[in-house]
């Protein structure tokens, strides 16, 4: 199922689960995330890696429309690439991949992709303040948690996520979505200052609160250390 027919098929639900109550017609689009797994042969970083960049810098100057555009590469499995992206919504997706530079980076790092997997997602919360231009610590997380308890993991999850944001100045990015095939597969893209700031932070009264909490609610999870390609926040467009 591609993204248009996913968001279509969601309808109501959608909006229901992003946390907005539908209005009419005049209600906005829900946002749209993606998540894609590419794996670059590791020889072939270096050219993925100066492709990527290019195209990240012309997405900031000319997509206002893209609110967060992250790229990271697993330090365990250096071929292995994450990018979460997040748009105003589906129409403005669609204007992305048709944009030249997108273009000129499929066609220069396609033969340089072994292998990608694209996933729609849904917010669980999306946290994050000014991005400093210094090289972050970024870890990545995948977690599964027990279905009848999801929204009792969502609010506590978000609850944490806010307070970390709000009175930790060194945790600059927290992103949790939900696979939308998926749904109790949680991902979380995080960024922090550095190595002190995440050690600060799992220390933190509201973190071991989290922990405690949730410490059922979880049946598997993954923790991936990684490195940051690209980072970049930028504001929601205005509607029209």
């Amino acid at each position: 199922m591609n993204t248009r027919e996913f968001l279509t098929r969601m309808g109501a639900g959608a909006a229901t689960w992003l946390g907005g109550p539908l209005a009419g017609a005049s209600t906005p689009a829900p946002v749209l995330i993606r998540w894609a797994e590419l794996d670059v042969a590791p020889d072939q970083l270096g050219a993925f890696q100066e492709a990527a960049l290019a195209l990240h810098d012309a997405v900031v100057r000319h997509e206002p429309g893209v609110q967060v555009y992250h790229a990271a590469v697993e330090i365990d499995r250096p071929g292995r690439v994450h990018v979460l992206e997040v748009y105003d919504d589906a129409s403005v997706y669609d204007r992305h991949v048709r944009q030249p530079h997108f273009q000129a980076f499929r066609a220069a790092t396609d033969a340089l992709v072994t292998a990608r997997r694209m996933h729609d997602a849904l917010p669980v919360k999306l946290g994050a303040k000014a991005l400093p231009g210094t090289a972050p610590l970024v870890r990545l997380a995948e977690l599964r948690i027990v279905p009848a308890l999801l929204p009792a993991y969502r609010a506590a999850v978000t609850e944490e996520i806010e307070t970390s944001i709000r009175v930790e100045p060194g945790v600059w990015g927290i992103h949790a979505v939900s696979l939308a095939q998926d749904p109790a597969l949680l991902r979380f893209f995080e960024i922090y200052a550095d190595e002190a700031a995440y050690r600060m932070h799992i220390a933190s009264p509201h973190f071991r609160k989290y922990v405690e909490v949730t410490g059922a609610m979880i049946s598997e999870r993954r923790l991936t250390e990684a490195r940051a390609l690209f980072l970049s926040k930028r504001q929601a467009s205005p509607r029209r």
